[in-house]
């Protein structure tokens, strides 16, 4: 597969411009996530309400699929059940480490992300942000 599928214009855009980016005054749960191979260091933080992500956000420095999948992440994230975010994840992981996985509607645009699994060293920059929302919603 080549590198432009890759880099396809939604993770160039998100890329670019992400969406929540930077703090989140009053967050209720954070965690950092590190990449030592390449350098990103992301924070996710979150407001939770009860079972409902109110409001999500990430700051640091990373990769543009790390930033991409953090920007997608945490724009759907928003208004979701802590359990809707568990299902997904798990679907996600399911498109990153297999090929043949088929989209996953709940996911919408995140599925764009799915050309990332032809790239396995690149797998762990797009699942960094779920892991590190995975990380803070389990205190």
């Amino acid at each position: 597969m080549a590198l432009d599928k890759l880099y396809h214009q939604l993770v160039l855009d998100h890329n670019r411009a992400p969406h929540n980016f930077g703090s989140l005054p009053g967050a209720t749960h954070a965690a950092r996530g590190r990449d030592a191979l390449c350098g990103d260091d992301i924070l996710v933080e979150l407001i939770v309400d009860g079972d409902r992500v109110e409001r999500a956000a990430f700051s640091g420095e990373a990769c543009a699929i790390t930033t991409a999948s953090a920007s997608m992440l945490t724009e759907w994230l928003i208004g979701r059940s802590v359990s809707e975010f568990e299902y997904a994840f798990e679907q996600f992981e399911q498109v990153m480490t297999n090929p043949d996985e088929p989209p996953c509607p709940e996911l919408g645009e995140i599925n764009e992300l799915s050309a990332v699994s032809a790239f396995p060293a690149r797998v762990r920059n797009a699942l960094l942000p779920w892991k590190s929302v995975s990380r803070a919603l389990k205190g």
